[in-house]
């Protein structure tokens, strides 16, 4: 793993890292938050549910004073007439009522219950133990208070957490009650609970993709790097590869003249001199021995030996009038050399090209004559050289007996020259492509106008001047 790549896992551990200790605090404060505001919520509620029960109670208590405080103890028809106030003071709907016992625990006013009227439920207890009625009685005692206990919703026919409250009239020995059901108020806490883990849910979901875009965006940006820093460093390569191809072509190129300016010319003056030698025999009447005359063919052997080979490092001819006519004499040497009618379409203008390309393009067709020779076994081969849609296009095919491309990539070291072709042709921008079946086999060479316009614009300035 390079030093990038380490990087950019690290930042994606910090990324992630944070995220999950975010996502722990945020999820614990909105808890906690939660927990406080339903608290702080209930204690709101239930407060006013309170203070709504005392001003009712005191309502109720103010529309029979007249009646209680001018009556005496024993007065059973005042006692009756309020009875009646008591049953006939209904609020919030069904389930606000009045209730009224006396000090032994006989119900005398309930108007939602009226089978309980005349009934004594002094131990009446709830679930938990707790004696209702003489709880309320001794809060209603102790100057008003409240107390929850479970009691029949007459709007829903069925028990419900109610909260009550009560009060004493001394002088008849009376608890008045009423009370508020507690349903209403949890629905209102179960809707918030329920808003609060909705926000909760989204902020923990806000929390995510925000994780996963840093995440991705760390991520392409690292790819972008990277592909960036391989599409230098592969740029970088290229560039060397063809500093070292164009290095190779420097030396054969030096080489070539070496070889046919150097020694060739001294060989020539060798062979000269023995001509001359064997004149001077000849003159002398002498008869030119075997020796001189083998001397004679292998010196012209070295010579034509010399040549080729200075040929083949590189053709002069393609620096001094161009790839047309080194393909051209590329051509002829090689059906001289094995019978094979090459047929060559070529562009009439010369010097059009640099000479990288010029060089490049001339090493494919040499490349390709050459395995057409060691292996095509064919008798025809055709090469085509245009410009065409702003590609220069080199196409190369014959009408061998193929090759196998599968198994000739499975082989790392066959084909190799093909492969240091298409390498140069991809400096160039270019395309490689090589088809093969048992009819023949296609070399295409494709580069685009854009490696070499610059220079095919000044040759065509300088051809006008």
């Amino acid at each position: 793993m390079n030093f990038r790549m380490r990087l950019m896992l690290i930042a994606v551990l910090q990324v992630v890292l944070t995220s999950l200790i975010t996502y722990y605090f945020v999820t614990k404060e909105y808890r906690d938050l939660s927990s406080e505001s339903l608290i702080t919520l209930e204690k709101f509620l239930i407060d006013q549910k309170k203070q709504e029960l005392k001003n009712y109670t005191s309502l109720a208590k103010s529309s029979v004073d007249h009646l209680y405080l001018d009556s005496l103890p024993e007065n059973t028809v005042v006692k009756n007439l309020v009875a009646r106030v008591f049953d006939g003071l209904l609020y919030n709907g069904e389930d606000g009522y009045f209730f009224v016992y006396d000090g032994k625990g006989t119900n005398i006013v309930h108007p939602k219950e009226p089978f309980r009227i005349g009934n004594n439920y002094w131990d009446l207890e709830n679930e938990s133990g707790e004696k209702i009625i003489q709880i309320l009685l001794s809060n209603a005692k102790n100057g008003g208070d409240y107390f929850r206990y479970p009691w029949l919703k007459p709007s829903l026919k069925e028990p419900s957490d109610k909260l009550g409250y009560s009060i004493y009239l001394e002088k008849w020995d009376w608890m008045i009650g009423t009370g508020v059901y507690l349903d209403d108020v949890y629905t209102q806490l179960s809707q918030l609970q329920s808003e609060m883990d909705r926000h909760t849910s989204k902020t923990k979901q806000i929390i995510l993709i925000v994780a996963i875009s840093s995440i991705f965006m760390i991520f392409l940006f690292g790819l972008i790097v990277n592909l960036n820093q391989k599409k230098k460093t592969d740029l970088k390569i290229n560039e060397l590869g063809q500093r070292i191809i164009t290095l190779q072509e420097d030396e054969r190129r030096h080489f070539s003249r070496e070889l046919h300016d150097g020694i060739v010319q001294i060989l020539i003056s060798i062979k000269y001199s023995l001509e001359a030698t064997a004149r001077y025999i000849e003159k002398a009447n002498m008869d030119k021995p075997e020796q001189l005359t083998k001397a004679e063919n292998n010196l012209s052997t070295a010579i034509q030996e010399i040549r080729r080979i200075s040929h083949h490092l590189h053709p002069r001819i393609l620096d001094e009038l161009g790839l047309s006519a080194a393909l051209e004499a590329l051509a002829n040497e090689f059906t001289e050399r094995s019978a094979v009618i090459v047929k060559i379409v070529k562009p009439a203008a010369r010097k059009l090209l640099p000479d990288n390309i010029n060089t490049s393009l001339y090493r494919v067709v040499q490349e390709a004559l050459t395995n057409i020779e060691k292996h095509a076994k064919a008798t025809q081969v055709a090469i085509t050289f245009e410009f065409q849609n702003n590609w220069l296009t080199l196409s190369i095919s014959d009408n061998g007996c193929g090759f196998d491309q599968e198994k000739q990539e499975a082989k790392p070291l066959h084909g190799i020259g093909l492969r240091n072709l298409a390498e140069r042709i991809e400096y160039h921008s270019g395309r490689f492509t090589v088809v093969s079946n048992p009819s023949g086999t296609s070399i295409e060479v494709m580069i685009p106008k854009s490696s070499f316009v610059n220079h095919f614009n000044q040759t065509s300035f300088e051809a006008q001047k």
